[in-house]
């Protein structure tokens, strides 16, 4: 009954938060994210600059509103420990929960396993990954783990049948890269206090909502106070969010760096990142997909590439469309990028991803 009553209040002004904040995004988007990284180096300083921002960023905001509240009248330590708590049980039993949903199994595929251990020694890990089959035939590869459970890379079905060897293994380098840079740990980690703050937030405009309702008439104003405050921390939480996630699409450079770099050059990820446009965005094979209700969540079941790794064509249908990949990548670098629809993604749109490889290549950044 206590959830009831206090819930509509966080809600509500959840909810205006989100939409002042949308507001303003929607009007500065294009000019915040006109940037890209012009070098590896630059890149690296945009990390360090946004883990910085994020971080006493976050601290101020504490400590500002702690300095009219106080950290134990609020229960800021317990809120704390129960945050820590649930982020690293996300970050050692997650793996386990992947495994389940995507009905992993071990890759049997030779060719697969010694290319998953040779990248590994040459991106400089000390173990290879436990390499496994993800049961779905969407296109994608991830990289996840923890000290639990270890490290695995986890392919699908669908991205060894879109994509020729050579692709696939420039994808395999990128996910390597996460490893490398040890990533989830890393975001984990910076989200920490962001996640923290937002949460007192919503504490804070629910309290705010349960005082009022028992009626403090020795100090009226505690309810405003509590209800004003809790709101900043709600924005402020969410305004931090963005800044996670925008440091989140700078890794994802970061590891496209290292695929580049073991691959001995960027072009096998750009061919890879070309493809994967095309399959997800064929207006022609999207609408075939759609007329058949039984495959039209699958969205790119029936994807197949050919032997000369230039065709895709849905079985049966008729069509089939010839691309030469490497023209699709000179057009994508040249494509424009929305800047709105960027913010809310968790990878960098991928015309800017392959002008950031063509720099690495032009400065050689990558085998440095």
């Amino acid at each position: 009954m206590l959830w009831l009553l206090i819930s509509p209040i966080a809600l509500l002004v959840e909810g205006v938060m989100f939409a002042l904040i949308l507001g303003i995004i929607a009007v500065l988007a294009p000019r915040l994210m006109r940037g890209e990284p012009r070098s590896l180096w630059g890149l690296r300083a945009s990390m360090i600059m946004t883990a910085l921002a994020v971080t006493a960023g976050s601290l101020g905001v504490l400590y500002l509103a702690l300095s009219y509240l106080g950290a134990t009248g609020f229960g800021l330590n317990m809120l704390l420990v129960l945050v820590v708590l649930f982020m690293l049980a996300q970050w050692l039993f997650s793996p386990m929960i992947i495994n389940a949903a995507y009905r992993v199994r071990d890759a049997e595929d030779p060719w697969l396993i010694a290319t998953v251990e040779r990248l590994a020694r040459n991106t400089g890990l000390s173990k290879a990954p436990r390499v496994v089959i993800a049961d779905t035939p969407m296109p994608n590869a991830f990289a996840y783990g923890s000290p639990i459970t270890g490290n695995f890379v986890a392919v699908t079905r669908g991205l060894l049948r879109l994509m020729p060897k050579e692709e696939i293994a420039a994808v395999l380098g990128h996910e390597l890269g996460h490893l490398r840079h040890r990533d989830v740990a890393v975001i984990l980690a910076l989200g920490l206090l962001p996640t923290a703050i937002y949460f007192l937030g919503r504490m804070m405009v629910e309290l705010s909502w349960w005082t009022g309702m028992g009626g403090d008439r020795e100090n009226d104003s505690s309810p405003l106070l509590l209800l004003a405050i809790g709101a900043g921390l709600v924005a402020a939480g969410i305004v931090f969010h963005f800044l996670v996630t925008h440091f989140s699409r700078l890794r994802e450079y970061y590891a496209d760096s290292n695929s580049a770099r073991v691959m001995g050059s960027p072009r096998p990820l750009q061919r890879a990142l070309a493809r994967l446009h095309l399959a997800y965005t064929d207006d022609r094979l999207k609408a075939e997909l759609k007329k058949n209700s039984a495959v039209s969540t699958l969205f790119i079941v029936n994807y197949l590439i050919d032997a000369f790794g230039s065709r895709f064509y849905v079985p049966g249908s008729g069509i089939s469309i010839s691309r030469d990949i490497d023209s699709v990548v000179e057009e994508l670098k040249h494509a424009k990028v929305n800047a709105l629809q960027e913010l809310f993604s968790t990878h960098p749109p991928i015309p800017k991803r392959l002008r950031f490889l063509d720099r690495l290549a032009a400065r050689r950044e990558a085998w440095t």
